[in-house]
């Protein structure tokens, strides 16, 4: 039987992302970050995962590795635009005196 995630299991999960990888985690002034680590939980809880909460899950690993948070795209729009497309995870100098805006997705969507 699987141990479903509590959301202080999430968040401690998405913590030891950020400081492994040098990130900084939202700092959930607005309540994004709570909505995030609901959504991790939400995935894992029903697909076994961590899915990014902000796609479109496949349910199935094979198809979603790509989207596995923190997904593969996350290092490549911190680099480019100081965060991940969810804006989880921010990158270390991200000023956080500007209003954070939407990026571009950059995963293509396999062609079914």
């Amino acid at each position: 039987m699987k141990k479903e995630k509590s959301v202080e299991d999430v968040h401690a999960y998405v913590k030891q992302v950020a400081e492994k990888r040098g990130w900084t985690l939202n700092p959930n002034t607005d309540g994004t970050l709570d909505m995030l680590v609901d959504g991790l939980r939400v995935y894992f809880n029903r697909i076994g995962y961590f899915n990014c909460p902000c796609r479109d899950s496949f349910e199935d690993m094979k198809i979603d590795r790509d989207i596995c948070c923190p997904c593969d795209y996350a290092q490549p729009d911190i680099d480019e635009f100081g965060r991940c497309y969810c804006a989880l995870f921010f990158g270390p100098k991200y000023d956080f005196s500007k209003p954070v805006e939407m990026i571009s997705e950059r995963r293509i969507e396999p062609d079914w």
